[in-house]
């Protein structure tokens, strides 16, 4: 085995930028076949999406330490671009490989084209053979006991933590790639596709993965439980892009998180478990490990009901009367709303392709709610800007804001003078987005608009000059979408919750 003259196997690399526990080609190199590592830029793809091109850059980025990692084990990146069905014709009549490997999306868009590329190669008696690699546990996996897929989040994750979780794959030794010319890995000016993100939060491949999360496990883990709802503080993982694109693996992250958890508690049973550093810690990774399956809850209801993509989930929301406003909406976009932890956040997403998880559920209830204005125009926003983008969990996130999705109880209207006033006490993340607001004393910093004409010539900050005051009342405006809610309700009774 391991001859040049043995079929290939074409190992497709898609959200999976890695040679670490990348299942597909894990069991293709231990077949001993020669194996062909493509990527392909899906001209259509490209095409059709609206990311900034800072997202194409940090795609480069993998793609180049993907290229370096191959190398290492003795191969090579095949990268072509075009059309996607014409580069696997391309791959078959040239390479005559024995079989496709790739590990599996479950997105409406590759599914489609998954099957169609399979039947591709099925059409001419060549193997296809898919992995699980991006999840740890698949949409068809955890169902209810009638077999049917879970819609609320606390049932769907009782069920997922009683089923055993697969542990990692190793990193093959070397691999066998025959002769091939691949062309140069494309960034953003290559591609067409304009930079106006001017401060990159997530940088890099695998290496930098690696790095950020081996630090989150030492130094950030201990404070998640309250730092993740802090957005002047780094207390959150940022690991969300390097899931996005694969350069990490979520189940060696699974492993990491169970072996702290048995370190935590071997510390209990040697006598300190009264200790509060200890419980804090036991109770982030807790936490943390229920983020993660939220990820792969948001995940199976996409798998589940694609429709929801530009749908409803629940379609009684399909009569609710949305407005559209375009100065509002771009007010909303520039993070010129007069409400300063909302435009804060915009002025983050905007700025640096990353918006804090805090934020993004007030910025996402400050559209839909006080500016009664479609979701989905929030959702396309966020697909332009953030690096971190999931259709799966962007999508849940933003029918969880406007009540419009699986579990929506209660209804949540979040006042953003209210949630700055408590995750961002002092203003330290306002002062940080928006420059104008600087040197206003701390009393008025969530409410700048109160601050009397004196106080705003010594702040520098006159109100309507240099920031603007609300562009709308949230105490009517939340009394507007009530009624609205109600109404399409019948007149059943719902909590609110400020």
């Amino acid at each position: 085995m391991n001859s040049e003259n043995e079929r290939p196997i074409v190992v497709w690399f898609r959200r999976d930028l890695r040679i670490d526990d990348h299942a597909a080609l894990w069991h293709a190199s231990r077949t001993g076949a020669p194996i062909i590592p493509l990527f392909i830029i899906d001209s259509e793809l490209i095409a059709t999406l609206p990311s900034d091109g800072a997202a194409f850059d940090f795609q480069a980025g993998a793609l180049r330490e993907l290229e370096d990692k191959l190398r290492l084990l003795g191969g090579k990146l095949l990268l072509l671009r075009g059309m996607v069905v014409d580069v696997h014709e391309r791959i078959i009549r040239q390479f005559q490989p024995s079989a496709l490997y790739f590990n599996r999306d479950y997105e409406p868009y590759a599914l489609q084209r998954d099957e169609r590329i399979g039947s591709l190669y099925r059409s001419r008696e060549i193997d296809v053979r898919t992995f699980k690699d991006s999840v740890l546990l698949e949409p068809d996996e955890v169902l209810t006991g009638e077999g049917k897929p879970y819609v609320v989040f606390t049932p769907y994750a009782n069920a997922w933590r009683k089923l055993p979780i697969p542990v990692p794959f190793g990193t093959p030794r070397r691999i066998v790639v025959p002769r091939f010319a691949s062309e140069a890995i494309p960034g953003a000016r290559e591609l067409g596709k304009a930079v106006r993100i001017a401060e990159p939060i997530f940088r890099g491949g695998s290496g930098e993965a690696k790095k950020r999360w081996k630090w989150f496990l030492s130094h950030g883990l201990a404070g998640y439980e309250q730092g993740r709802d802090l957005p002047s503080i780094d207390g959150t993982s940022r690991m969300s892009g390097y899931l996005r694109f694969g350069t990490i693996s979520v189940r060696k992250m699974w492993e990491d998180l169970a072996q702290a958890k048995c370190e935590m508690t071997d510390a209990n049973s040697r006598g300190h478990r009264t200790n509060p550093t200890i419980r804090n810690r036991q109770s982030a990774i807790e936490k943390f490990s229920s983020e993660l399956i939220w990820r792969e809850f948001y995940t199976a209801v996409l798998f589940h009901f694609p429709r929801v993509v530009e749908s409803n989930y629940r379609q009684e929301f399909d009569a609710m009367p949305w407005r559209i406003n375009r100065k509002a909406l771009d007010a909303w976009k520039e993070g010129r709303t007069g409400f300063p932890l909302v435009d804060a956040g915009m002025r983050q997403l905007n700025r640096t392709g990353w918006m804090h998880n805090r934020v993004r559920m007030v910025v996402a209830s400050f559209l839909t709610k006080d500016l009664m204005h479609d979701w989905r125009a929030g959702a396309r926003y966020f697909e332009e800007k953030l690096l971190d983008i999931d259709t799966a969990a962007n999508n849940g996130g933003w029918q969880w804001a406007a009540s419009t999705g699986v579990d929506p109880k209660p209804l949540r209207i979040f006042n953003p003078r209210l949630q700055a006033e408590r995750y961002d006490p002092q203003g330290d993340y306002i002062r940080q987005y928006i420059p104008e607001l600087r040197d206003v004393p701390a009393r008025y910093i969530h409410a700048p608009h109160e601050m009397p004409p004196l106080v705003q010539e010594e702040a520098g900050c006159i109100i309507g000059k240099h920031y603007p005051a609300p562009i709308v009342d949230h105490r009517s405006a939340s009394a507007a979408y009530k009624e609205q809610f109600m109404k399409l309700k019948r007149g059943s009774v719902t909590r609110v919750e400020e």
